[in-house]
């Protein structure tokens, strides 16, 4: 469909792109990530057509259609989100105008003749209408609409009223509605929701042409992509598989880059040695400067900036009481609008406790009614001796624009903080000259992982992070997840990430139009409690016809028991899934091991170097023995993990 080959392209003096090349094919899910900065939307519209004066070539399908939704809102004012939608469907509308206006005119034409030839007009129109979908486009947007999280009434009001992130909601339904051959997607998980979220999945998964698309959600990429592709020191590299492939798939392709890079500048400095050595003998003249132009041609081969894992504990200055926060009968309305109704909430300390819902139903409110930063009704108790620290996404301002980052990090550092303000930025991706940036410089995800460098300073014993991982990469991400994995005190978040949610979480609140609803455990938790609710309330299996049979009482009682027995189940077989996992490990590295030493003993270089040859077969003798050790480990441990599922299975 569209070939790219040998890219280049750069501008403020910055190279994006020299020597890169892609293919998107038909019916593509190309997956695009990279560091911030890279060129990700870039590319994007290079593909689109907006960016043309690059280098190299781009080839693409005669007719092929492209549509692209940008980062950036848009405003439509004077209209309503259901008129901005159906703007691909202008053409309709007009069509189905004449029609009506020929079979009018049609009825009131004396003229035979003339009546012919309006009613013949109007059934050709009619037939295109119908071929071109005029039947369905209404429903077909009012579907879409619905799909990304707007109500009927929603539908019908002016789109200036709703926020910038509802806006991009709108301007994807009018991508998708439309159907380019080639969907490309920048960022389109920004501003979801979980239910939006899971809606668009599964919408692209059917979805008849191909879709490039860039997003910083990797359970999202997980489900969506079928390939992935990385720009990275100006090229882009692909990978056929989706980003858990991809994530293993990099770090053995860069194990290779790096043992390459290795062996070059072992064979660079061996060669500078003998340089060095016979540049003053006559008689290796020839020698040296046949060696110096070999040096000269060598093509070096670029690694990628190594990431030095940072240690840092985060301890909580002080230990709260078991109950860190209380709320009984907490309401909350804006105007006629009630969005927190009797809300009763217990926090107890060491709970990962995570909101989640539709937007709009209350979860930041929520957040601010636990952080006392809003009026409510009802009561709210914090525990004894408990601190508290708040982050949500329009605390920018707090930052100081004309310092840098190790400023703003050095002035929080609290009493017994212990390390330096440099080594703390460090864990939260500022390397080098970066802690040296202006805060006016730094990029959105730069200051989201500022503010909690600098919250993280002075750790409180209970932290309310709204949605923290806005603006971040995976690997900040990934960081923020060690950080608080680590942490000793209590966390309440809100997110839409689920690998975040299911990593941290050991509670779930979900909000609802009709209430709050709580689970135990993770998101995937949560989601096998409902399926087994489902079940039970569909008359499904024994256990659905004797819970019919229970009072309402009982029958919560029996869905927590449930939930209960999940949770059980996943921490008793956790360690024997570790168990497991590393002894494949183990195995997987033997393996490769073995097959190093194979290789090198069918090299004839091998045996330039006599104590290496000698060493080697001894070596393989010893591998193969821990190879045929650890297979069997690994054997006995999946059947005691297999018969220990049976178990659980059977007591369901």
């Amino acid at each position: 469909m569209i070939q790219m080959s040998d890219i280049k392209y750069g501008f403020g003096g910055q190279t994006l792109f020299e020597g890169a090349s892609l293919h998107v094919k038909p019916g593509d899910r190309l997956g695009l990530v990279g560091p911030n900065g890279s060129g990700k939307t870039t590319l994007l519209k290079m593909i689109e057509g907006d960016i043309t004066d690059f280098g190299g070539s781009m080839s693409r399908r005669k007719g092929l259609t492209v549509g692209l939704l940008p980062q950036d809102s848009i405003y439509d004012r004077g209209r309503s989100i259901m008129e901005a939608a159906l703007d691909p469907f202008r053409f309709l509308e007009e069509m189905e105008r004449e029609i009506n206006e020929l079979n009018y005119t049609a009825a009131d034409e004396p003229d035979a003749a003339a009546q012919k030839q309006l009613i013949d007009r109007a059934g050709r129109l009619q037939h295109e209408f119908e071929t071109r979908g005029g039947f369905t486009f209404r429903a077909r947007a009012a579907e879409t609409l619905q799909g990304l999280g707007f109500s009927a009434p929603d539908r019908d009001r002016e789109i200036s009223e709703f926020s910038g992130g509802w806006q991009m909601r709108v301007a994807l339904a009018r991508l998708l509605l439309v159907k380019p051959d080639v969907l490309l997607l920048d960022e389109p998980t920004n501003h979801l929701d979980l239910p939006a979220l899971v809606w668009l999945e599964d919408f692209l998964q059917t979805y008849p042409g191909a879709v490039v698309f860039v997003s910083h959600d990797r359970e999202f990429l997980d489900r969506t992509a079928r390939r992935v592709a990385e720009i990275n020191m100006r090229k882009i590299e692909v990978y056929n598989g989706n980003y858990s492939y991809y994530e293993e798939e990099k770090a053995k392709r860069l194990e290779i880059l790096l043992n390459r890079a290795a062996n070059q500048d072992r064979e660079i400095k061996r060669v500078e040695r003998f340089i060095e050595r016979f540049r003053s003998k006559n008689t290796k003249a020839r020698s040296v400067q046949s060696r110096i132009r070999m040096l000269e041609k060598i093509e070096r081969i670029e690694t990628p900036e190594e990431r030095r894992e940072l240690s840092f504990s985060f301890r909580a200055r002080t230990k709260s009481g078991k109950v860190v926060m209380q709320l009984d009968d907490v309401s909350k309305a804006y105007g006629d609008k009630r969005v927190l109704n009797n809300v009763s909430l217990t926090i107890n300390r060491e709970d990962r406790l995570a909101i989640i819902g539709a937007n709009g139903l209350g979860k930041t409110t929520l957040m601010r009614v636990l952080a006392d930063r809003t009026e409510y009704t009802g009561a709210r108790k914090p525990g004894h001796n408990v601190s508290l620290h708040y982050f949500s996404q329009d605390q920018y301002e707090l930052l100081n624009p004309d310092k840098t980052a190790l400023e703003e990090v050095s002035e929080h550092c609290g009493e017994g903080f212990s390390g330096s303000a440099r080594t703390l930025l460090g864990v939260f991706l500022f390397r080098g000259d970066d802690v040296e940036k202006k805060v006016a410089a730094l990029s959105g995800g730069e200051k989201s992982r500022l503010l909690l460098a600098r919250m993280m300073a002075n750790p409180a014993n209970f932290l309310l992070l709204d949605e923290p991982t806005n603006h971040l990469d995976p690997p900040s991400r990934e960081m923020l997840e060690d950080v608080l994995e680590d942490y000793d005190g209590t966390i309440c978040f809100v997110s839409h990430d689920r690998r975040f949610i299911n990593r941290l979480a050991t509670r779930i609140v979900e909000i609802t139009p009709s209430g709050i609803e709580f689970f135990i455990g993770n998101y995937d938790d949560m989601k096998e409690q409902k399926r087994l609710r489902e079940q039970a309330e569909a008359g499904n299996g024994e256990a659905a016809k004797s819970e019919s049979a229970l009072s309402g009482e009982a029958r919560r009682a029996a869905r927590q028991d449930r939930a209960r027995q999940i949770l059980e189940r996943g921490r008793a077989l956790a360690p024997l899934k570790a168990a497991v996992a590393d002894a494949e490990s183990r195995v997987c590295g033997l393996e490769s091991r073995a097959v190093e030493i194979e290789a090198a003993l069918a090299d004839p270089e091998t045996y330039n170097d006599p104590e290496k040859s000698r060493a080697l077969p001894a070596e393989l003798k010893s591998v193969r023995a821990a190879l045929d050790a650890a297979v069997s480990e690994w054997e006995s441990l999946s059947e005691e993990l297999d018969g220990k599922e049976k178990e659980f299975n059977c007591g369901d």
